[in-house]
C-alpha cells in the first residue's frame, strides 16, 4: 500500500511538472514567432530558457493568495529595465505574456506578467480588485527590485482593465512607482456606480457589497496624494462601457494637478480591449521613461 501512495504521488508530481514545461513551451513558442499560421518570425529568437515561472504567495490578515505569473528575460546583459505587468480580465498570465512578452525582444527589458487575485490562475475572489490585489503588486514590485539583473531604478507597471485600477491604487501607496501605465480601468467607482449600466452594476454586486466605503477604498481617484512625482500614460477606448472615457480624463485632470507627468492615448473607435493599439503605446512610453541619461533602449 506504501509503495502505491508513493508511485501514485510521484505521478502526480510528474504530471504537474510537464504541464508546468508546456505551459513555458508554448509561450517560448509564440514568442518564436511560430506558433498560428501566416505570422511573421520575431526578428530574434527567444529559447524556452528565457521564460520562467513568477509565482508567489501574498498575506494579507488571515487570508494567503497564491500568484500565477510568468517571467520572461531579456537576452541584453546587465542590469536591465523591467516592466511588471498586472493582468485582469484578459486571459491567465500565460496570455498576457504571449502579447506582452515580445518587449523582451523589441524594448531589451526584463517582462513580467501576474494575474492579481481572483484572476487568472491565481487564487481569489476577486472583490472588485481590493487591498489583496495592491499586496500582490506591491510584493511583485519588491521581488523585481531585489533582482541582480533588473535595474531597480527603471522599473515600469502597467496594469490592464483591474489591474489599472491596482497599478493606481499601487500608485496611490507607494512614492517608489516612478513611471506607470493604466490601461481600460475605472479610476473613480463612486461616481461609476450610478452611472453604470444594469449589467456593469450586477457584475459588480457578484464581486462586493458597493457601499460607499467599499468604492471609496477601490477608487484611484479617492486615494491620490497631495503630490505626486511620476509619469503616468493613461491609455483607453472612446467607445468603452465597462469604464466610460470620462475615468480616464477625470483621472488625467487629477494626477496634474497634483504634479504627475501626464500623457493621454485615447483611442476613438475603440472598445474596452485594445490590443495592438495599447502595445504601441505603452512601447513608446517605456522607451522614453525607461532609457535613462545617456541610454537608448532597444528598438
Amino acid at each position: 500500500m506504501g509503495i502505491r501512495r508513493g508511485g501514485e504521488l510521484n505521478s502526480r508530481r510528474l504530471g504537474a511538472a510537464l504541464r508546468m514545461r508546456g505551459v513555458i513551451l508554448g509561450v517560448a513558442l509564440v514568442l518564436l514567432g511560430v506558433s498560428g499560421c501566416g505570422r511573421t518570425p520575431a526578428p530574434k529568437m527567444l529559447s524556452s530558457s528565457f521564460v520562467k515561472p513568477f509565482t508567489f504567495d501574498v498575506s494579507l490578515g488571515p487570508n494567503r493568495y497564491h500568484i500565477d505569473g510568468y517571467f520572461v528575460r531579456s537576452p541584453g546583459s546587465g542590469r536591465l529595465p523591467a516592466v511588471l505587468i498586472l493582468n485582469a480580465g484578459q486571459g491567465d498570465a500565460a496570455r498576457c505574456v504571449k502579447t506582452h512578452g515580445n518587449l523582451a525582444l523589441t524594448l531589451g527589458m526584463q517582462v513580467a506578467c501576474i494575474s492579481i487575485p481572483g484572476y487568472g490562475h491565481s487564487s481569489g475572489p476577486s472583490r472588485l480588485v481590493g487591498p489583496q490585489a495592491v499586496a500582490a503588486a506591491h510584493k511583485a514590485l519588491n521581488l523585481l527590485k531585489a533582482r541582480p539583473d533588473i535595474d531597480p531604478k527603471r522599473i515600469a507597471v502597467w496594469g490592464i482593465g483591474d489591474g489599472a485600477v491596482a497599478a493606481g491604487l499601487l500608485m496611490d501607496h507607494d512614492p517608489r512607482v516612478g513611471n506607470i501605465i493604466l490601461q481600460s480601468g475605472a479610476y473613480d467607482l463612486v461616481r461609476l456606480w450610478p452611472e453604470a449600466p444594469l449589467v456593469a452594476k450586477l457584475e459588480m454586486l457578484h464581486q462586493v457589497w458597493p457601499s460607499r466605503r467599499v468604492l471609496r477604498e477601490r477608487s484611484v481617484i479617492e486615494n491620490l496624494p497631495p503630490r505626486l512625482k511620476c509619469r503616468v500614460l493613461i491609455i483607453h477606448g472612446a467607445r468603452d462601457h465597462r469604464a466610460p472615457l470620462s475615468q480616464a480624463e477625470r483621472l488625467a485632470g487629477a494626477l496634474r494637478m497634483r504634479g504627475a507627468q501626464v500623457s493621454t492615448s485615447y483611442f476613438p473607435r475603440a472598445d474596452h480591449d485594445l490590443g495592438a493599439n495599447a502595445i504601441k503605446a505603452a512601447s513608446k512610453f517605456l522607451s522614453a521613461a525607461l532609457a535613462g541619461p545617456g541610454r537608448r533602449l532597444a528598438s
